[in-house]
């Protein structure tokens, strides 16, 4: 890769191990996270070294360029802090805090204070599609007799977290068909994979928030009616896939059951989250204490599972952090949303699509899983907007023939 030659010796190496981090990230979360360590000790010790002499204008630049994002960013994270002192157990908090709520976010402050390049962040995007395919491939190879897709991680849950966040890229380029042909068929290639994946998969709250995610990228990305005739023929192929399947059909039609136990087990924590709560309304029952209260204290005598989160990220925040930090989650994340989407009308670039459309099918799972306190898949979500708000930034002369300018390096 011979773009790495304008880079020094310790950013080289950073981004050796970073490019190995995102590789890595929907198949092991072990070796995962030891590459992103020593992809930010390379970095760390490049700043030392230079006395951030050499880096300070690029650092300035990525500052002005996502200085809202980032003082949203540090709202929230002020008021999750505000939760972790308050709680029974302040010095077990803050460990929780540095950890979930600043560590996952360094996907995001490394691409863009370090490699905030068209050229890096191509490689990267493609770097993060190729886990999740590798992870789908390898989840049918291994475990294929399961009755849920599991992915190498083992958990259904969270390689649908991976799929809703890159399923909605894969459909928008394949929108693009301005682009070159081999360049197409692998599109068409990686989306099928990635969408059987899904199938295979079936978690009911993704395929809900992709049915919603999908036509709405259509409709910002190209709303002309040879997309829309695409759209609609896309969603017949669909249904009749669902048709064809007794099984898919069934997962589908248990959505709206009020027998089943996981939809019933849901509904109890949900008033269980809401109960603590009124409880403790401003700051919560204090970060990392939602386990043990609502084992001991708030579970329903209905409830059979014993779960250590609310599976409803928005409930999740007011049980745990209170209004104050449920607030802070909606200004940091209704922010992403509104700006995407005013700049995707706005036509600035086709990137701000992808960003909308990812950050909603994430949102919108996020009404039945608690997908926000998923290491694997929130950094998966800030890796992925870094590259996205870099190729958004890259890329603003307008829509032009609504082409993605991907994975192109000099």
């Amino acid at each position: 890769m011979n773009f790495l030659s304008g880079l020094e010796r310790l950013e080289r190496a950073a981004f050796v191990f970073f490019s190995l981090f995102l590789l890595l990230q929907c198949l092991s979360i072990a070796a995962a996270n030891i590459a992103l360590g020593i992809a930010v000790f390379f970095l760390v010790l490049q700043l030392l070294q230079s006395k951030g002499s050499t880096d300070k204008q690029a650092l300035c630049e990525a500052w002005a360029q996502n200085k809202n994002l980032f003082i949203l960013l540090v709202v929230f994270w002020a008021t999750i802090l505000l939760s972790a002192l308050g709680s029974n157990e302040p010095l077990r908090a803050l460990k929780i805090f540095l950890g979930q709520f600043i560590y996952r976010t360094a996907p995001l402050f490394v691409i863009l204070f370090f490699f905030a390049k068209r050229k890096y962040v191509s490689f990267f995007l493609l770097l993060t599609i190729l886990s999740c395919i590798i992870d789908v491939i390898g989840g049918i190879l291994v475990h294929g007799d399961s009755l849920r897709l599991k992915g190498l991680y083992g958990h259904p849950m969270t390689l649908a977290g991976f799929l809703i966040i890159t399923l909605p890229i894969l459909y928008a380029f394949l929108l693009d068909w301005k682009q070159k042909r081999q360049t197409l068929v692998v599109t068409i290639v990686l989306f099928l994979i990635a969408f059987v994946g899904l199938l295979l998969n079936e978690t009911r709250g993704a395929w809900l928030a992709l049915a919603i995610t999908l036509p709405l990228i259509t409709l910002l990305y190209d709303c002309s009616i040879k997309k829309v005739i695409f759209l609609i023929a896309f969603a017949i192929g669909t249904s009749l896939v669902f048709f064809n399947s007794p099984q898919l059909q069934n997962r589908a039609e248990s959505i709206t059951s009020t027998t089943l136990q996981s939809n019933t087990e849901r509904v109890l924590m949900w008033q269980s989250a809401y109960e603590m709560f009124k409880d403790h309304p401003v700051l919560g029952v204090g970060l990392g204490q939602y386990a043990p209260k609502y084992l001991n204290e708030y579970k329903s005598p209905q409830a059979k599972e014993r779960q250590n989160h609310s599976h409803n990220n928005f409930l999740q925040m007011l049980a745990e952090n209170g209004i104050v930090g449920f607030l802070g989650f909606v200004l940091l994340f209704g922010y992403l949303l509104l700006s995407s989407f005013r700049n995707s009308v706005r036509k600035l670039s086709p990137y701000h699509v992808l960003i909308f459309g990812c950050t909603l099918a994430f949102i919108l799972q996020g009404f039945t899983e608690y997908n926000f306190g998923n290491s694997a898949v929130i950094k998966y979500y800030w890796g992925t907007l870094g590259c996205l708000l870099v190729l958004a930034r890259e890329n603003r002369d307008g829509f032009g023939e609504s082409s993605f300018l991907r994975f192109k390096f000099s």
